[in-house]
């Protein structure tokens, strides 16, 4: 699969996934652990570093959504049964996006992921925009992004770095591929599900 098409198609999961019901998520729970359940570990790792939105969201509909109270004997305090439903569901849509995200993109590695990047933007090269340059500000960030994982620092010291001399040297690389037949089928088979997911 072209990488391009892998970014695309999660584009279009992200676009798809908040108008799906509860058994399309099924479905395409059941999707990912046919294709990517080798991704469960990274995908674990992904939902503990978001896991205070999880918990925001859990929170936040089962607070904030009338219905009747889950815990009677909490009275007013209690979390409302659509509440709970609603919030779990968007925390499944949230798992589903980032079991995703992991199998589609992470995966590819860092010149995978240049090259499918590249292949993108390169659709506005026509309209002038600057595909080189644009790319590889994309590949410095992803990279200092990955570099600040794992490592806790203080808002300070953060923005003390900001004035510091870049150092060592990175380099990208473009890794040419061919645009296959399979991959203009694929994409536009994305595009029907995500066009008939829009008009239900």
């Amino acid at each position: 699969m072209h990488p391009s098409l892998r970014i695309a198609l999660y584009v279009f999961s992200a676009l798809a996934l908040p108008g799906l019901s509860f058994f399309g998520l099924a479905l395409v729970a059941a999707l990912n652990l046919l294709l990517f359940h080798d991704h469960l570990i990274g995908t674990r790792r992904l939902i503990w570093r978001a896991r205070w939105l999880f918990l925001l969201l859990g929170v936040g509909y089962a607070y904030s959504l009338p219905g009747p109270a889950a815990i009677s004997q909490l009275a007013d305090w209690s979390p409302s049964w659509p509440g709970l439903w609603l919030g779990g569901t968007q925390m499944l849509r949230l798992s589903l996006l980032l079991w995703l995200l992991d199998g589609l993109v992470i995966s590819m590695g860092q010149a995978r992921l240049m090259t499918g990047l590249y292949g993108l933007l390169s659709l506005l090269s026509g309209m002038g925009f600057p595909v080189e340059r644009s790319t590889i500000r994309l590949g410095l960030t992803l990279q200092a992004m990955e570099g600040n994982l794992g490592r806790r620092r203080s808002l300070r010291a953060a923005l003390a770095r900001l004035d510091e001399p870049a150092s060592g040297h990175s380099q990208f690389e473009i890794q040419p591929r061919a645009w296959r037949i399979s991959d203009s089928l694929l994409l536009l088979l994305g595009l029907a599900l995500l066009a008939g997911i829009w008009r239900t």
